[in-house]
């Protein structure tokens, strides 16, 4: 049988601090020894673009901010299709196509992977290339969820059902 195909990709604006969490994560989940089935790709705020990138792998992990009102570095972990129970005063995405736009086209397109999202809290959003410290020490933490996303997905096929 073969290995499914997995992509771990990054999104955001590096231009505005926290906003590029998604992009700077990936200098960090590099240091880690990756399956050779796993590829990491910064999708840095490209749009619709992205689509023909995803559609011929298994299985994406997506790194990103989310605005939930939250504290600042409060991670969520959900499926697009979760996003429906999301409440409106949530922002998922800052970039004009959100990844939910790319995956609905990949839909379409009948080739959308089996995605999950990791949605990190920004504390700040200001013009800057350096992300806050705050959202920094998240992302060992982040690098092992995403790590055991990987070995679920090679072990069983799926997910974690956490």
């Amino acid at each position: 049988m073969q290995s499914p195909r997995i992509m771990v990709m990054g999104v955001g604006n590096i231009l505005l601090s926290d906003e590029g969490l998604g992009v700077r994560f990936l200098d960090e989940l590099t240091k880690l020894e990756l399956p050779e089935n796993v590829e990491v790709l910064e999708g840095g705020t490209a749009g619709l673009e992205l689509v023909h990138l995803i559609q011929d792998v298994d299985f994406l992990i997506i790194v990103d901010a989310l605005n939930a009102n939250a504290e600042p570095g409060a991670l969520f972990r959900f499926q697009p299709g979760d996003l429906q129970v999301i409440p409106e005063q949530y922002e998922v995405s800052f970039h004009q196509i959100g990844i939910v736009e790319v995956l609905a086209m990949a839909n379409v397109l009948g080739q959308a992977p089996h995605t999950l999202i990791f949605g990190i809290q920004p504390k700040s959003l200001e013009w800057g290339l350096e992300v806050s410290p705050e959202i920094l020490a998240l992302f060992p933490r982040l690098s092992e969820l995403v790590r055991k996303e990987i070995d679920s997905i090679l072990h069983e096929g799926k997910f974690t059902s956490a």
